[in-house]
């Protein structure tokens, strides 16, 4: 009785919020692409292409929320379709970044944005998809999506599932309501140990939770070589998904390096393209020089000091032309990034006290000498220039973090088995 009331309550709130969208409709177009890209695919309008797309073959829906997420996705993507030439596949995002990543790289029949978590709605996009399978990475909990799949007889997994200390308090509130929500779910191939034991206390039958592992560790990457960077003797520091509060930080330690290594420079990468803008402005207060990835022609080599990546998808290149890494979204109280992106082209990943979301990834990567975390703006400092002036070390490093990333552990064929016991 109690989970039905909670679930009534949920119904009521995404109707309300649904309802105040519709009203700011107007006011949300013209606020940004950020809220209107995919306006009417979110609210379950996709267009005939789409659908034509993953027509009639009942596609697998795949499901990964932002940049990171669809890049883990791409092996098994790939995967199930050289396994399943007969199931078109159906790729949602729920960002926009993640939606251009999605596009990009080419893995799925269509690509479409998640529909909003409302019954209606996802109803609606049922209907129109008619999928055979479900599949859902990392921590993608969607209520109404997972009830209306579940109804239509429709099994769902979630795959590199991940369940974090943090989010397991956020949802332990609410157990009663998230236990019958869990339910839905068909089998849960969780990254780690912690994960599956805490998804498990939040009501997760033991018999559907599996060890799979963390599917950014399938991800192949060959490291690129630019000449043009090697021959300039310019060291390069690349900062990946920085967050607010760690930009300044973080212009002030490049700013304070340059006295001792006058040949550095530095690439941003802000996590979110809607803070763009932002950035620069921090960046030109800084007086230095600099360059932005969308006004040099698709060029990665730059003259300036600083290169602002205010692109989509072009970090990994960065990465493999850096000397040393700084993963974001750790210095400041985020959770952390995908730490194994830049350890996959062997370089030296540094990284903040706050990688909640990584923890254990992290702890091996210190462990095995792979990664090296700080955790302040000195300490940062401190490390960096000790990279920058050994490159005996840089080169250590780097080849510890590569050896660890290339251990895929066997997560893709273990996914790839979790996911293939429902597709009879």
């Amino acid at each position: 009785m109690r989970q039905r009331a909670l679930f009534a309550l949920y119904q009521l709130g995404t109707t309300a919020a649904l309802g105040l969208g519709l009203l700011l409709a107007p006011l949300l177009v013209l606020a940004g692409r950020r809220y209107r890209a995919g306006f009417a695919q979110r609210l379950g309008l996709y267009p005939a292409q789409a659908l034509r797309a993953v027509q009639p073959g009942r596609p697998i829906w795949v499901h990964a929320a932002s940049v990171g997420e669809v890049l883990s996705a791409v092996p098994l993507t790939r995967e199930l379709k050289r396994s399943h030439p007969e199931r078109p596949i159906l790729f949602s995002t729920f960002t926009e970044p993640g939606q251009q990543m999605a596009q990009k790289a080419s893995a799925a029949d269509s690509c479409v944005f998640l529909p909003l978590d409302h019954a209606w709605i996802v109803r609606r996009a049922m209907e129109k998809f008619q999928p055979a399978l479900l599949i859902l990475l990392e921590t993608e909990i969607w209520p109404n999506l997972l009830r209306a799949a579940s109804r239509r007889g429709i099994p769902i997994v979630i795959l590199s599932g991940r369940m974090s200390a943090r989010s397991f308090r956020r949802y332990a509130k609410l157990r009663s309501f998230f236990s019958q929500v869990l339910g839905y779910v068909t089998a849960f191939g969780m990254q780690s140990r912690d994960d599956a034991e805490r998804v498990i206390a939040l009501g997760a039958l033991e018999s559907r939770v599996f060890l799979s592992g963390n599917l950014k560790h399938a991800v192949p990457a060959q490291p690129a070589q630019n000449k043009d960077a090697e021959e300039s003797g310019a060291l390069y520091l690349v900062v990946g998904s920085s967050h607010r509060g760690e930009e300044a930080l973080l212009l002030d330690v490049f700013k304070l390096l340059k006295q001792n290594f006058p040949q550095i420079r530095l690439v941003l990468a802000p996590r979110h393209p809607q803070r763009f803008a932002e950035v620069e402005d921090l960046v030109r207060q800084t007086g230095l020089s600099f360059d932005k990835k969308s006004t040099v022609n698709g060029k990665n080599h730059f003259d300036k000091e600083i290169m602002l990546l205010d692109t989509i998808g072009d970090l990994p290149d960065f990465y493999a032309m850096g000397d040393v890494a700084f993963v974001g979204g750790s210095l400041v109280d985020v959770g952390g990034h995908n730490l194994l992106e830049p350890a996959r082209f062997g370089k030296p990943v540094l990284f903040g006290p706050h990688i909640n979301n990584f923890r254990e990834l992290a702890a091996e990567m210190k462990r095995r000498g792979a990664g090296i975390q700080v955790e302040n703006g000195v300490e940062l400092r401190q490390a960096l220039a000790d990279l920058l002036a050994d490159p005996a070390k840089r080169r250590e490093v780097g080849a510890r973090a590569a050896e660890l990333a290339a251990d895929d552990r066997g997560v893709l064929p273990a996914s790839m088995a979790l996911a293939q016991r429902y597709l009879q």
